[in-house]
């Protein structure tokens, strides 16, 4: 990856896994074609300890190994952000997609899935096949993981105030984004930098 200045004055919001999704006012950083481009797998990321007010990273994760690279992105975002600061992350829920499957083969959660795969569109075609999207997603998913698993990374992180809340949580937070309306397939979390470490 080449290297490329930080954008100034540097925005003390920082979104990691933007995607074609950036948000104005903030720092929108992804693995190309981003405001500013880096690696979530090559740490420490280059940007400064203590400048961020706010972490934002919405089904990234997800494409990265939960131990050690998850664990790892943790440590290094408790140093990005500033005593008090906050962290949202979203990745897919693997309770919310396992309980599906064993309810009704993931049927009520197929949104979609003829996007993905134009044979879905035969009749009869297998709908729980949608679980093999989201545990592989044609290489691109590392893991799922579930609340308790990103409760216990970011508190040994170092993060307090863990919490599991919904999509409407962070669009209250951060009117700015654009709604994903996944909360049928997602996990919302939110923590904090204490103030005193």
């Amino acid at each position: 990856m080449r290297w490329q200045p930080l954008p100034q004055p540097l925005p003390a919001r920082l979104q990691l896994g933007a995607g074609a999704r950036a948000v104005r006012g903030w720092l929108n950083c992804d693995i190309a074609g981003s405001q500013f481009n880096l690696d979530l797998a090559t740490l420490p990321l280059p940007l400064p300890s203590g400048h961020f007010t706010d972490i934002v990273s919405q089904h990234v994760i997800e494409h990265l190994e939960y131990d050690p690279q998850v664990i790892d992105l943790f440590f290094d975002c408790f140093r990005l952000l500033q005593p008090g600061g906050r962290i949202t992350l979203s990745c897919p829920d693997m309770e919310k997609l396992c309980r599906a499957y064993l309810e009704d083969g993931c049927a009520a959660i197929d949104h979609g899935l003829k996007r993905h795969w134009p044979r879905a569109a035969l009749p009869g075609f297998p709908v729980q096949h949608r679980l093999n999207y989201y545990f592989h997603q044609a290489g691109q998913h590392k893991n799922l993981m579930d609340f308790g698993m990103l409760k216990w990374a970011l508190e040994h992180a170092g993060f307090t105030e863990v919490r599991h809340v919904q999509e409407a949580d962070l669009l209250a937070a951060y009117p700015e984004f654009p709604p994903r309306r996944d909360d049928f397939e997602s996990l919302y979390v939110t923590a904090r930098r204490p103030l005193a470490t």
